[in-house]
């Protein structure tokens, strides 16, 4: 019998969306829970799940290979674990398989931070539910949706992601879909979606649901985040993107219809109005030239073409042996 089925098999949450959309305000939340525990963005969940036949053999699961490369990944160090502690966990643990390994190394940081349970917040995965789910049958997704024109606001201030609107609507769009084709198949007993908007509206009312969906007792800590919001930024990637963190849920801070001008919001309507629809946010009733629109279509296949060109370069093969590269989350 798999020793990693005596763990904790309590819902295993991911916090997934585009990024910012709020997922980062629900790690805050749920990370101030006194029974719950959320690293820092992991991103090699998907990326190892795929080598997984690396670490699995039929002597036992190879986990001093598995953990030299997670110490190899910078962004890993923001946990704060100790190499020797970890392996020591491992070792009591005994995982047979991938799956166990990730259980182990989250049940392993909680405890670390004085906690029984644990989640995920890496908003890509948001790509990657079909995969996960089937990873481990416990895990629930919490997709949070913002309206794309504040994403794409957002996305403009920062010094990476898209570059322009039609970047910022493409890849919203693209997104949104794939989520929630997914949590469709999964159906509402592992799915969830929130609006990034509803939160900032009834913060505890939505977060008193998503508690109830999740398995976990709701707590009033939960809504004073911001009071440990320099524990929560300092462990990050990107802490100055995060200053929304010392800030209880403050609706306003964007608004599309304030912040972007009438062409943009007009492009962006072009390129994912269907969806802006689908979700009951308003639509732009700005108009767009003739050549504009041609300008946004021509954008949208060089952005299509871009991303099929990386898609290819990242399944070659070298050698017989897959190379997965290390796509940058946010043009995945």
């Amino acid at each position: 019998m798999d020793p990693s089925a005596n763990l904790d098999r309590s819902a295993f949450p991911f916090f997934v969306g585009r990024g910012r959309s709020g997922t980062t305000l629900l790690r805050a939340m749920f990370d101030a829970h006194p029974e719950m525990a959320v690293p820092d963005e992991s991103h090699f969940v998907v990326t190892l799940g795929r080598r997984r036949a690396e670490f699995e053999h039929q002597g036992g699961f190879r986990s001093e290979l598995f953990i030299d490369h997670l110490f190899g990944r910078p962004a890993f160090k923001l946990w704060g674990l100790d190499r020797d502690e970890l392996l020591n966990d491992f070792e009591r643990a005994n995982p047979v398989d991938y799956p166990g390994a990730i259980r182990a190394l989250y049940a392993s940081y909680a405890r670390s931070q004085g906690k029984s349970r644990y989640a995920d917040k890496t908003p890509i995965y948001v790509l990657h539910i079909e995969f996960l789910s089937q990873l481990f049958p416990e895990a629930k997704f919490v997709h949070i949706i913002r309206d794309g024109r504040d994403v794409a606001l957002s996305y403009l201030d920062m010094q990476w992601g898209p570059e322009s609107v039609e970047e910022a609507a493409v890849y919203w769009k693209r997104f949104v879909k794939k989520g929630r084709s997914a949590g469709k198949s999964l159906g509402p007993s592992r799915y969830c979606e929130v609006k990034y908007e509803r939160l900032l509206e009834d913060p505890e009312g939505i977060v008193r649901s998503l508690c109830s969906f999740l398995d976990l007792e709701f707590s009033d800590g939960m809504l004073r985040y911001f009071e440990r919001a320099d524990k929560v930024a300092g462990a990050m990637n990107n802490p100055d993107a995060r200053k929304g963190l010392y800030l209880p849920p403050t609706k306003g801070l964007r608004d599309w219809r304030r912040d972007m001008s009438p062409r943009d919001r007009a492009v962006f309507d072009m390129l994912a109005g269907d969806l802006i629809e689908d979700l009951d946010y308003e639509r732009s009733q700005d108009p767009l030239s003739f050549r504009d629109r041609a300008i946004t279509w021509r954008r949208q296949f060089d952005l299509e073409k871009e991303r099929y060109l990386r898609s290819r370069k990242k399944s070659r093969r070298s050698g017989g042996r897959r190379i997965v590269a290390n796509q940058p989350p946010e043009r995945a």
